[in-house]
């Protein structure tokens, strides 16, 4: 009996017994019956094993494009189920049965929309899915993925600036910082030291040890910090315990709501997104439903269109108005931190100076929503007790505005009210601010002799134009108990002529004091090379200054650099010259000036001491990260991001500085500059490092003790080629090349091979000495004796 093709809209109805390894089975059978008719039937074999009842085996076309996978299906009653997880990888949505078990069956008929033809002839299943039934493909365009657990090994950091002038009385100080990591966290304790004729002190900064969990994106900090603050609180130093979010840890995670744009295409094809004009992002979807998360280039007002091909090769674009706020929190994520301690008093004057009584504070920031973010903030010591809430809200595709509620109790009872609104677009931007105190408000600040603010109002509006031009007005205005209020108002007029070359005109005027105002002039002229020029010249209060300077930073890979500058302040001239160099091991800047006829001189060095694997180096101010390049051999070029930055020293070792923390760094040598002697598994590394830790990138580069031997025959002819040659010393064993010509690692000082096969049986003897050159030699050619 024929096998039929059917087509159904929801059930196949041909039995399921019938699959390719059927067919087959039949047509042997058919021809081996045809066999017999002519011969004697032999003994009847053993039944071959049928496929499991009801199983079928189908090529999967999905809307008439064919997927390139072999489905599981079973029809079971004239109905055509398969396994929801193979559903899922074909792309059709089960609903709620994505959370089954695998192997839990969904009969087609069941899935609303869905139609299916299967053709047992050719043993194909095609899918009719609409796009609600679809799983969409999805696109990341942030260029950041998720990097590996970040490391650190264990060292010393000692960061130095001495800094010695010529003026009496204050010819050194030196600022330094002693950091301590290993993987369990940072401990860095900062201060600077004053070398001065008439007083010789040390005052110390900052000491604390801190911790980070990038599994909970937390850090926890011991010592000296600084206290978390909202944009309507003030923050002050603390020195006790802090525990607080740090999405720096994954540096990945986009933490503001970025709308995700969705569309379809009818045929694979490539998608391309432009925001503003500007294409951002590129690839290639397969037909149907996708999704593209995470909008890059795009702050403020904007829009976004998606451009897909129609099934006749035709351009379909869609645009989407977008508002993108850096400020609000994604749905569902918190920002946090706690401190608690003791109010850090004379910062920067003495070492030790803490108040008596402690202190306590707490932010939290949450994402109700893409369009609302909730605040909050508390704060507390003897006498002073604080609490605020706050809001933003996105009020559609028209600017965020925000709002904020705090009073306090006891010694400084009232009220600050704060309201704000923030509107970016490419043609202007608004920032409008103010906050209001009433009563005796009072915060931790205040309770150590900071008063808050009466009142601030701050406005900013500016209009770029002409797509180089800015123009821009902003408003500040300030008021301090017992103290006049400020209102400043200013104008700035920015304009780019050309790539290198910008001008900006500036003028401001106190509205309380009349008579105080300015204006400012600046133009700046990039010569290439690195190389700037600039002039200025502005009139404040009734006084005149004027400046020319002309400049060249060195070069990121080291070098020299200059600067020169000239001018008039408070009608006294001033001139200065400054020369650089910068270097592997740190910077030296040399300073000559003169002002008013009065002459100075400085010289500045700056560095760091590093104390890793066992190795002191020289490097220069390490701020973040580093990584320790080991090579077990010197003179190895290295490569950060494909930058070339400097060698290995004699011992096999380079210092990397500036490293991205919780990120993907690639570290990798120059491969091509190593001797012919020298063995390397990889030339490239990928290091991910803690904060502010080092992590050491050991490239096992070892050399071989190899050379090439010619063989003879006692004849004086080369061996043939295929022969056996195995090393007594170390049992190694290779073949006989072409000419006699075989390749031995492994040698020693006096080495014996032997050689046999093809009626050969013989050996030969050899002192070997490694060349100084990395060169792999060649010996012999060398008589094969008879064993």
């Amino acid at each position: 009996m024929p096998v039929p093709t059917t087509r159904h809209a929801h059930r196949a109805h041909a039995p399921a017994r019938h699959t390719r390894l059927a067919a087959a089975l039949a047509i042997a059978l058919a021809l081996h019956a045809a066999a017999a008719r002519a011969e004697p039937a032999p003994a009847r074999p053993a039944p071959a094993a049928a496929p499991e009842p009801g199983v079928l085996f189908l090529d999967v076309s999905l809307n008439g494009e064919p997927t390139h996978r072999i489905a599981r299906v079973q029809q079971i009653d004239g109905r055509l189920y398969a396994a929801s997880a193979d559903l899922n990888d074909l792309g059709v949505a089960t609903g709620e049965r994505t959370h089954e078990p695998s192997n839990t069956l969904v009969a087609l008929d069941t899935l609303p929309g869905l139609r299916y033809d299967v053709d047992m002839s050719r043993q194909t299943l095609d899918l009719r899915v609409p796009d609600a039934l679809r799983i969409p493909h999805t696109f990341d365009t942030r260029a950041l993925t998720a990097a590996p657990p970040a490391t650190a090994g264990r060292g010393v950091v000692l960061n130095y600036d001495a800094y010695a002038q010529t003026l009496a009385h204050s010819p050194l100080a030196i600022w330094s910082e002693a950091r301590y990591f290993d993987p369990a966290g940072v401990f860095s304790s900062t201060g600077i030291a004053y070398l001065y004729d008439d007083r010789q002190r040390y005052l110390r900064y900052d000491t604390s040890w801190t911790r980070s969990s990038p599994a909970t994106l937390t850090t926890t900090q011991f010592g000296d910090t600084i206290s978390s603050s909202l944009s309507w609180t003030r923050s002050l130093r603390i020195g006790g315990v802090q525990w607080r979010s740090n999405f720096g840890l994954r540096p990945d995670l986009v933490t503001f709501p970025v709308p995700a744009l969705s569309g379809s295409a009818v045929v694979p094809t490539s998608v391309d997104l432009y925001v503003n004009n500007v294409r951002q992002f590129s690839g290639e979807v397969p037909g149907g439903p996708f999704v593209i998360n995470s909008v890059p280039g795009i702050t403020g007002s904007g829009n976004a269109t998606v451009v897909t091909r129609d099934a006749l090769g035709r351009s379909v674009s869609t645009s989407i108005p977008l508002y993108i706020d850096t400020r609000l929190l994604a749905p569902g994520l918190a920002s946090y931190s706690v401190e608690a301690g003791f109010l850090r008093r004379a910062y920067g004057i003495t070492s030790f100076d803490y108040a008596r009584t402690p202190a306590a504070s707490g932010s939290l920031r949450y994402g109700i929503s893409e369009r609302l973010t909730v605040e909050a903030h508390a704060e507390a010591t003897t006498g002073v007790y604080n609490a605020g809430a706050g809001v933003l809200a996105r009020i559609g595709n028209g600017g965020v505005a925000n709002a904020s509620l705090a009073v306090s109790a006891q010694r400084g009872a009232g009220a600050q009210v704060g309201l704000g609104y923030q509107y970016v677009t490419p043609r202007v931007s608004i920032d409008a601010q103010t906050l209001r105190a009433f009563g005796g408000y009072g915060d931790l600040g205040a309770r150590e002799g900071i008063p808050v603010s009466s009142a601030t109002d701050r406005v900013t509006v500016s209009f770029p134009f002409l797509r180089a031009q800015t123009l821009s007005f902003s408003y500040l205005g300030l008021k301090y108990p017992g103290i006049d209020a400020s209102r400043i108002g200013s104008i700035a007029y920015l304009v780019n002529l050309g790539m290198l070359t910008s001008l900006t005109v500036s003028a401001f005027q106190d509205f309380r004091q009349r008579d105080t105002r300015g204006f400012f002039a600046s133009v700046s002229i990039g010569l290439g090379g690195n190389t700037s020029v600039s002039a200025s010249a502005g009139r404040q209060n009734g006084e005149s200054t004027y400046a020319v300077n002309a400049s060249r930073p060195p070069d990121y890979g080291g070098g020299f650099g200059w600067n020169v500058q000239a001018g008039t302040s408070a009608a006294l001239r001033y001139g200065q010259g400054q020369v650089r160099y910068l270097g592997r091991a740190g910077e030296v800047t040399l300073l000559a000036q003169s002002f008013g006829g009065r002459g100075n001189a400085s010289v500045d060095v700056t560095g760091a001491l590093v104390l890793m694997d066992g190795r002191l180096m020289t490097a220069r101010r390490i701020d973040d990260s580093f990584a320790l390049v080991s090579t077990d051999t010197g003179r190895v070029p290295v490569l950060h991001q494909n930058r070339l930055i400097g060698e290995t020293n004699r011992a096999g070792y380079l210092l990397v500085p500036d490293l991205n923390a919780y990120q993907n760094n690639r570290v990798a040598i120059d491969g091509a500059t190593l001797p012919a002697d020298a063995r390397i598994a990889d030339t490239t590394l990928d290091v991910v490092p803690q904060a502010r830790s080092g992590v050491l990138a050991h490239f096992a580069v070892s050399r071989y003790s190899a050379a090439s031997i010619i063989l003879h025959a006692p004849d004086g002819t080369p061996l043939p080629p295929g022969l056996e040659v195995r090393d007594v010393e170390n049992g190694q064993r290779t073949i006989v090349g072409y000419d006699g010509l075989t390749f031995v690692d492994g040698l020693v000082d006096h080495n014996r091979l032997e050689i046999s096969g093809n009626g050969h049986d013989c050996a030969v003897a050899f002192a070997y000495r490694r060349p100084d050159d990395g060169t792999l030699p060649r010996i012999g050619p060398l008589t094969c004796s008879p064993r």
